[in-house]
């Protein structure tokens, strides 16, 4: 290797730092079983033909029984993955968590590309990219295999990237990269729409910060106008013409819950702590409520100070949160996968700023040997979570289905099954609704499966059998 390449390789040594710890947090994931919503993609792909299944993802509003979920989100491109990942030992996640994680790992590098691009100072990139990479909140989005969707924050970042590249300060827009910026929002935003949520900051960017606030030249705008209207081609073909509704109201809609919502993923934000602190619950409500008011202090902060790069980024941090805030079903921490990015990029600015006001510079060695540390810290961190996680979440399912296979082998053809008894809690949310998919991918000859709650006395019908976990 010459030294020429040596020269180049070394600023992005703390990437492969920060890269190789994400790879060990996440280590654990790697041996979680199936979880929930992952055996209703797994049931449909084993049942349907690869014609059916297509159609059914690819349709918005689809009444296909074996896949719900396609009536409330149109993500065809993350269902088609269970599709092309059938063919692979049906009972083995691994491949799936492969995926999900290489995503992950995607989006870390695409953050420290970003952050380049956006800030010439090495430290940014740095930041941002650990921020991502170890950010405890969302780590569902990495660990669960029903999270393929999460794709789409890897494509939303390398459209910003390719759309910086297009639009340089001063320069005639490259409508090669413009198109495929936009091809690449497209592929995002067939994965999850939380995809679109660059758009208004890959605008906000290019108004203010690339066009100098040029409000008035058709230049200015010109770029940005294949969002627009692959906004209106997605708008239409999510609502079949118009003849759907964009979204179904009994999932996502505005309401009181929304700023529920909202509170607790802010909260979740910046302290992302689990149940208690220091052993004590009321250190956690706490300190997450004093840490409400930051993001948007510091948003406001910077826009007043004319700071744009932080101020768009942190604003579309908080404009991220309020794109999920509406879920009538909750919202979890692992929503916040993207928002993380956004909130990443804005604090590293500010952090650097900050770095260069200090009376005395901190030495380069000095920094270099706190950022290992914290990256050790928070990397031993997030593989705890997700090692706990894996314990109670998908082991606990894992265990009762191993406990009804033991019990029985086999099921008679059209048996439904009986739930009661020590039921995983997860296994019982929504009236038990995850129940029939786990059951059937094991008993594809089964008819399904229906949970009996604590205090009622199961009856069984005509053709059900009775399992009581011990």
């Amino acid at each position: 290797m010459t030294d020429r390449t040596l020269r180049a390789l070394a600023p992005a040594w703390p990437l492969g730092v920060i890269l190789t710890a994400a790879l060990l947090a996440y280590a654990p994931a790697l041996t979680s079983p199936f979880w929930l919503d992952d055996y209703f993609y797994l049931v449909a792909a084993r049942d349907l033909s690869t014609r059916e299944y297509l159609q059914t993802v690819f349709t918005p509003w689809s009444e296909e029984p074996l896949l719900p979920f396609t009536r409330d989100f149109w993500r065809p491109l993350a269902f088609t993955w269970f599709e092309l990942l059938h063919p692979l030992p049906g009972d083995d996640p691994l491949p799936y968590h492969l995926l999900v994680l290489a995503g992950h790992l995607a989006a870390v590098a695409l953050t420290w590309a970003l952050a380049a691009r956006l800030d010439p100072r090495r430290p940014v990139r740095a930041l941002a990219a650990g921020i991502v990479a170890l950010h405890p909140g969302p780590f569902q989005a990495v660990a669960w295999v029903s999270s393929v969707n999460s794709l789409a924050l890897p494509l939303a970042l390398a459209a910003w990237l390719a759309f910086l590249q297009a639009t340089k300060p001063g320069n005639p827009p490259r409508w090669s990269r413009v198109t495929l910026a936009a091809v690449l929002l497209a592929l995002g935003a067939m994965t999850r729409e939380g995809a679109w949520v660059v758009v208004p900051i890959l605008a906000a960017w290019h108004v203010a910060v690339t066009a100098r606030w040029n409000v008035r030249s058709p230049d200015t705008w010109l770029p940005l106008l294949p969002f627009a209207l692959l906004a209106a081609l997605y708008v239409m073909t999510r609502t079949r013409l118009f003849t759907e509704p964009l979204a179904n109201r009994a999932v996502f809609d505005w309401g009181d819950h929304t700023w529920t919502n909202y509170r607790v993923l802010l909260e979740y934000l910046v302290l992302p702590f689990r149940e208690s602190v220091f052993g004590l619950p009321g250190w956690k409500n706490a300190l997450q409520a004093l840490s409400l008011p930051v993001v948007p202090l510091l948003t406001i902060i910077a826009a007043v100070t004319r700071r744009w790069a932080p101020a768009i980024l942190l604003a579309g941090a908080l404009l991220s949160i309020l794109a999920v805030a509406p879920n009538r079903l909750g919202a979890g921490p692992r929503y916040l996968y993207f928002t993380t990015p956004w909130l990443a990029l804005g604090l590293a600015i500010l952090a650097a700023d900050l770095l260069e006001r200090l009376p005395r510079r901190v030495p380069r060695p000095a920094l270099i040997v706190a950022g290992l540390l914290a990256t050790f810290v928070a990397a031993l961190a997030l593989y705890d979570r997700v090692s706990e996680w894996n314990e109670w979440g998908p082991g606990q399912q894992r265990a009762w289905l191993d406990a009804l296979r033991t019990e029985y082998p086999a099921l008679p053809p059209g048996t439904t099954l009986v739930a009661a008894g020590n039921v995983p809690g997860w296994l019982t949310i929504f009236e038990g609704v995850s129940l029939a998919p786990a059951v059937r991918w094991y008993y594809p000859e089964a008819a399904g499966a229906r949970y009996v709650p604590p205090g009622e006395i199961p009856t069984l019908g005509p053709g059900e059998i009775l399992f009581v976990a011990p």
